[in-house]
């Protein structure tokens, strides 16, 4: 699958528009996008952007379960097992020639990112235009091995982006090397590729994301060599920016708007020298709305919901599913889970909370509840909790830094909530159900 085949998929499913208004990339674009990700809305290709290049935009294609399953090719309650899966049987990429990205090349100073791809500028506090969908593509100095990560890339100019890289990511292990060695470091940047590419990119593994990428899909990703660096990229990306990271060198960089709802700070960070900018025929360039519901997804739901169910399912057979809330930043956990016992839902709420420093708050709920609706968690919440007696609170413990409720320790207080009816009230309290009707059958 590429970008393309997805969209026909979700397009197939009613789950894409194609908006031919007239709509700019500056804070407009991102405007509509996140309200229609509030709103659940189908997903908007954007077909008449004000910008030189006229290359369509698109954006909140991971934003939801129900696209991610469709991505997965998979049911919403499968996503989960099907990534545990990949995880332990990952393929290898295999190269091929001819790639679709290189149909198109323009080198050297023949390269404008101002003129020629619509990145938009998405919010008024944002430092300026950002690619925010790109998949950084970077080599080992040292294994050779290849790495796929999202890093905040501001545009400075024609052929310049300032790049975050957090301390932990890979990529800034692969720099500092070659910095050691007074030695740039080549990159790619992929924009607009097979979504499970993107999933993958949101996982940290010891292994080339783009095996997890092959094995999401049940084959090898096809790859191919950059033009001008040697990195390797999948061959039916939509677009690809090529450059070097120069050593001992900083730039302003930020702010931008982060997955707490927050803006960020200004740093001092690498910057990459454009030497290629490479597509298809006809490209789509992909964006995410930094701080949006897809941010989330991409960055903090996916790629930690698989190690939740573990710890969860460790510690209780019985947990059924289990769920990180885009609307909470990811802050909130919810396991689903078949209590048998009257002590197993903070048994199970203290595993969740263990599971990543960034979970706060890890509510359990009976499985007549859908974990994936806010408002249904909210309902166990105001009618199945006593505070003093199903809240628990641990002081003191590790969380997220950026997390405002955070201390310059980056310590707060983490919550687990026993949101389950009593056992010996589950025969006098059934819950209310209507079942959905198709309303296009009656309206």
């Amino acid at each position: 699958m590429d970008l393309r085949e997805f969209l026909d998929k979700l397009k197939a499913k009613g789950q894409l528009v194609e908006i031919e208004r007239p709509v700019s990339i500056k804070f407009e674009l991102a405007n509509v996008i996140n309200t229609m990700l509030q709103e659940g809305a189908p997903v908007g290709l954007f077909k008449n952007i004000d910008h030189p290049s006229g290359i369509p935009i698109v954006g909140g294609l991971l934003a939801h379960t129900e696209r991610i399953a469709i991505a997965l090719e998979c049911e919403v309650k499968d996503i989960n097992a099907k990534i545990e899966r990949a995880l332990v049987n990952l393929i290898d990429p295999i190269v091929v020639d001819r790639p679709l990205f290189r149909q198109n090349e323009l080198l050297g100073e023949e390269v404008d990112l101002t003129q020629q791809l619509p990145i938009p500028h998405h919010n008024p506090g944002d430092g300026g235009p950002y690619i925010t969908a790109g998949i950084v593509i970077a080599r080992d100095p040292v294994t050779g091995r290849h790495n796929y990560s999202y890093n905040r890339l501001h545009l400075k100019g024609p052929r310049k982006l300032a790049v975050m890289m957090n301390e932990w990511r890979h990529i800034a292990w692969f720099y500092r090397e070659a910095e050691k060695r007074g030695q740039p470091l080549e990159v790619a940047i992929a924009i607009g590729v097979d979504p499970v590419v993107e999933i993958a990119a949101g996982f940290r593994i010891e292994e080339d994301e783009a095996k997890l990428a092959g094995a999401l899909r049940g084959h090898p990703l096809e790859i191919s060599r950059c033009r001008t660096v040697d990195i390797y990229v999948p061959q039916k990306a939509e677009i690809v920016i090529e450059g070097r990271i120069p050593p001992h060198y900083r730039e302003e960089e930020g702010p931008l708007a982060e997955f707490t709802g927050h803006f960020g700070e200004v740093y001092q960070h690498p910057v990459v020298e454009v030497t290629a900018l490479c597509y298809r025929h006809q490209p789509i360039y992909r964006t995410i709305v930094p701080g949006s519901f897809e941010h989330v997804y991409i960055g903090n739901v996916l790629p930690r919901e698989p190690m939740l169910f573990r710890f969860c399912r460790h510690v209780s057979p019985n947990v059924q599913n289990v769920h990180l809330l885009p609307c909470t930043g990811g802050f909130m956990a919810v396991i689903a889970l078949d209590k048998q016992n009257q002590g197993e839902p903070k048994n199970v709420a203290l595993a969740a909370l263990m599971t990543h420093v960034n979970i706060k708050m890890a509510i359990v709920v009976d499985t007549d509840v859908n974990i994936y609706d806010p408002s249904e968690v909210l309902w166990a919440l105001a009618t199945r909790v006593d505070a003093a007696r199903d809240v628990f609170h641990i002081p003191y413990a590790q969380g997220m830094e950026n997390d405002p409720t955070t201390n310059a320790e980056g310590t707060h207080t983490k919550v687990g909530i026993d949101a389950t009816l009593d056992l010996a009230l589950r025969k006098d309290y059934k819950r209310v159900i209507y079942p959905k009707v198709n309303l296009k059958e009656y309206v």
